[in-house]
Formats: structure tokens, sequence, C-alpha cells
């Protein structure tokens, strides 16, 4: 399932959204980058990326780029706030249930993503936050994190849905000794209890594991293979009981 190849439209030629447009591509996504803003769009061709200008408030250009067609997620990374809010808005009007993943630059803008409509909104000044908390009390680790997760080795990260009979269920996340049992990192946890949002592993707090919890893991493939087997020997051997 995290190989299915998808069609992904890229809104906003800024650092953020051609890095996400690389790393999706090299995970073999296919991906579409739009802008409306020249300059950008230009200095995008200048570093060898394909994007095309459309009038962002046209909605049938939105549609001709895939917006309420075979666009399956639509990330909006604009380097302005409301451009972001406006676009989820006339997303979600043409295509009510497309996944759209934004990125906020203020609390308060998370809040107004949310409410128009976005499905997941980053916040890069709480992801710095905690890379500064790494580097300044685990150091150890944020190293090995910085020749892995953005080094040339080969490991994946995935979304592990908790279901009732696994061995994740009713364990508390500093029980599950992912990294000893299969040399796989938890990143953070989407813990239903608090809410919808990631939770970084670094949060203080201890987490249940229970039926509709995500955890958010990194790993190499095999490690991956191994973990999966198990999940899905358990929960065969529960539905055959």
């Amino acid at each position: 399932m995290r190989n299915t190849s998808r069609n992904i439209t890229v809104v906003g030629a800024t650092p953020v959204g051609l890095e996400v447009a690389r790393q999706l591509t090299q995970r073999g996504q296919r991906v579409t980058i739009v802008d409306d803003y020249k300059a950008d769009v230009d200095k995008a061709h200048a570093q060898g990326f394909s994007v095309e200008q459309i009038n962002l408030q046209d909605d049938d250009e939105l549609r001709r780029v895939g917006i309420g067609g075979d666009t399956d997620v639509l990330f909006a990374l604009r380097n302005d706030d409301a451009s972001n809010v406006f676009l989820v808005i006339s997303a979600k009007a043409i295509a009510p249930d497309l996944p759209v993943v934004s990125i906020s630059g203020s609390r308060d803008t998370i809040e107004r993503l949310y409410a128009a409509g976005a499905t997941k909104v980053i916040d890069p000044y709480r992801i710095s936050g905690y890379k500064i908390y790494e580097l300044m009390h685990r150091s150890v680790i944020a190293e090995t994190m910085e020749r892995t997760v953005f080094g040339k080795v080969d490991l994946d990260i995935a979304e592990v849905h908790v279901e009732p009979g696994s061995f994740l269920h009713g364990k508390y996340l500093d029980e599950l000794s992912l990294d000893e049992r299969y040399d796989l990192i938890v990143l953070g946890v989407v813990d239903r209890n608090y809410g919808d949002h990631l939770i970084f592993a670094t949060d203080p707090r201890r987490h249940r594991m229970d039926a509709g919890d995500v955890l958010v893991i990194i790993g190499p493939e095999e490690a991956f293979a191994r973990f999966h087997n198990d999940l899905n020997a358990e929960l065969s051997g529960e539905e055959a009981g």
C-alpha cells in the first residue's frame, strides 16, 4: 500500500513546495506543480522543475489541473497564509472529499485552514522546535537521524493504524520497543484521546495505543516487511479464532 502511486497536485513553486514535489516524485508519485506567481514559476523553471502557471482564483483552471478529477491529494504550500486558506476553500468546494495538506505560519492560520477543510496542516515552527530539542537534549539520536532520514540510506516512512487484536493495541508508546524488535523508530503518534494531530514521540505524555490511533514510523524496508508480517499473522489468527 505504501508504494501505491497517486496523482498529487502541489500548489506553490516555493522552496517547500518544490522540495515536497521532489521527494514525492522520488517515491514514485505522479506530481503536478502549479502556481500563479510568475517570479516563483520562473525560479522553479531555472532549477529544472516543470511548473505550470495558472490562475488559482479560477475554478475552471483548478479543475483543468485535476482538482475534482484525477488529483488524489492536494498540497497547498504557498508562502502566503491567506492564499492557502482561499485555495483550500476553493478546492473543497469543487471536491469535498479531496485530502488537502497545507502549511501554516501561525496558530490562527492553522485553525482557519482546518475550518476551511484542510485534512492536515503542517506547522514548520513547531517541527523546528522539536528539532532544536533533539539537538540540545538527544544529540546522538539527532545525529543518527541526520545521517539516515536526511541522507541516502534506504529508509521508508509509514502510518500504521492500530487495530483491535494487534500487539499494538492496549500498549503504551514507551512499551512497544519497536527499535529493539524490528529496528524501527517511532516518530510520533496520532492519539485520538488528544485529537487528530500528530504528537511527536518526544512529548512527555504517555500514550496508550487504542483502536483508531495512528503510529508514524520510520525504518528500513525489510524491517517494515517483518513488522507487517507479524501484524497480519496475529490479526489473521485472531479472526480465525
